[in-house]
């Protein structure tokens, strides 16, 4: 899994669905979905990384995740992912799991192929 050390929460995606990480600078196709924003911005202070992870979204399509913060690649064992509280996975599409950490952290582990880029919402 890569997992993204985001200051606002630890979120990942299966290895298998990432195609490449790029810093954001370099990034010119578009806006990179943020998938934290319903939590505000990124607090300020500190010298936070900003890369793009693109990654195997909605129809086999390309898409553009914001990813602040490290990123680091670990194995987890399925012991250690957990399912959602259903008030969470009805609400959060993009959320397949709860992931605990070797640390006993948690992290989001996100669905890329239901992950809703601007692109997606404008061809409907």
């Amino acid at each position: 899994m890569v997992h993204v050390h985001d200051p606002r929460a630890r979120w990942g995606v299966p290895a298998s669905q990432v195609l490449r990480i790029i810093p954001a600078a370099e990034w010119q196709a578009g806006p990179a979905v943020d998938l934290l924003a319903p939590m505000g911005p990124v607090p300020s202070g500190g010298a936070h990384a900003r890369r793009v992870m693109i990654v195997h979204g909605a129809g086999d399509r390309e898409t553009a995740l914001l990813a602040t913060g490290t990123i680091n690649i670990d194995d987890v064992d399925s012991t250690n992912v957990l399912p959602l509280p259903d008030t969470i996975a009805a609400t959060a599409p993009e959320v397949s799991a709860i992931v605990v950490a070797h640390d006993a952290s948690l992290s989001l582990l996100l669905k890329p192929s239901a992950v809703i880029s601007p692109d997606d919402s404008r061809a409907s």
